[in-house]
């Protein structure tokens, strides 16, 4: 698969009222605290090594954390960069003037806090993922990178999130986006408290601080939280008869996750968005099919094999729906659909 590049493009809306030493040299900045397994590797190096407090880094630098490692890196302007566990991140580039700062940063997998520090002049810093292309505005966010999803919080400050399709969204205090892959950007949500979001939020602002007590539990789980909280939501997208924006938020849950029913579910869903709402049938079978074929969990599989069945009658297809219906007679034989599916076949046999 073609790995593309995220770009986030982080411009601060506040200036200060000071004037900064033009710098062309020296070190772009260091590790000024970390905890956990942290590793580092110089654009020169060909391994990796363990980290050092105050280690200069230097375009071309990579930082990488283990399963408990946190890591703070302050850029010369003071900007911080807190990796979470399980990240890796690459200083791509980096340049501070009196009157302009700009940088380029790659974030390969994991979990990023950016507290960009105010400025005077005019900034261009860049922050890259491996999925989807989207673009930042604002003081403080948090990426998660998971597989082809990005999740967005914004902390404080204007966040302006692009996905690959469509315009900007502006991702404010309090509020949250996500992406993936060939996917716009969702229209912001409101962190509301109490809620999953809410959670989610919280153990990923524990994780990107190198002092905050952390569960690590807690935060290994967040990409299926998020991905639960995703079907909820498109749900509720289905029902609102917002349609593109569920098939959009069923496959950033399919691209969270690595549990099969999850997994399941969201291709199901996004079946039955493209069959009941938007009268695609060719679509629908394609989930449906990804389903039976791809992952074997109940009762999703039931589900799939009786809605292909469906859609195949639909499309007029007689051999392939006494094929499913039969396989679902054979798989099913107490099954929800037995009736409706018996039905079906003496219609089709006739």
């Amino acid at each position: 698969m073609e790995v593309r590049r995220v770009a986030l493009s982080v411009i601060p809306f506040v200036c200060l009222a000071l004037s900064l030493p033009s710098v062309s040299h020296g070190s772009s900045g260091f590790l000024e605290s970390f905890t956990g397994a942290v590793f580092l590797k110089t654009k020169v190096a060909d391994r990796w090594a363990p980290a050092g407090k105050g280690a200069p880094l230097e375009p071309g630098d990579r930082v990488k954390t283990g399963e408990d490692g946190r890591a703070l890196v302050k850029l010369s302007d003071g900007t911080k960069l807190t990796i979470a566990n399980l990240s890796e991140l690459e200083i791509s580039g980096y340049s501070l003037r009196k009157s302009e700062r700009s940088g380029s940063f790659f974030l390969s997998s994991g979990k990023m806090r950016a507290a960009v520090s105010l400025f005077p002049g005019r900034t261009d810093f860049k922050v890259k993922t491996p999925t989807a292309v989207s673009g930042v505005r604002g003081t403080d966010f948090i990426v998660m990178n998971q597989g082809e999803a990005n999740v967005f919080f914004g902390v404080e400050g204007s966040v302006e999130v692009s996905g690959e399709r469509a315009s900007p969204v502006a991702l404010t205090t309090g509020t949250m986006t996500e992406s993936t892959a060939g996917s716009e950007a969702i229209p912001p949500v409101v962190v509301e408290p109490g809620t999953a979001l809410a959670e989610a939020r919280a153990d990923l602002e524990a994780a990107t601080d190198v002092d905050a007590p952390v569960v690590w539990e807690r935060v290994r789980d967040l990409p299926d939280l998020l991905a639960r909280w995703n079907l909820n939501y498109g749900h509720y997208l289905a029902d609102s008869a917002r349609f593109r924006e569920a098939l959009d938020v069923f496959e950033i849950a399919f691209d969270l996750t690595g549990l099969p029913g999850i997994k399941a579910e969201a291709r199901l869903e996004r079946g039955t968005v493209y069959s009941r709402n938007m009268n695609d049938p060719g679509r629908a079978l394609s989930e449906y099919t990804d389903v039976i074929e791809r992952f074997n969990v109940e009762p999703f599989i039931e589900n799939a094999v009786y809605s292909a069945g469906l859609i195949k009658m639909e499309m007029k297809d007689k051999d392939g729906a006494l094929e499913l219906f039969r396989r679902y007679i054979a798989d099913y034989p107490a099954g929800s659909h037995r009736s409706t599916v018996d039905i079906f076949i003496k219609e089709l046999e006739k």
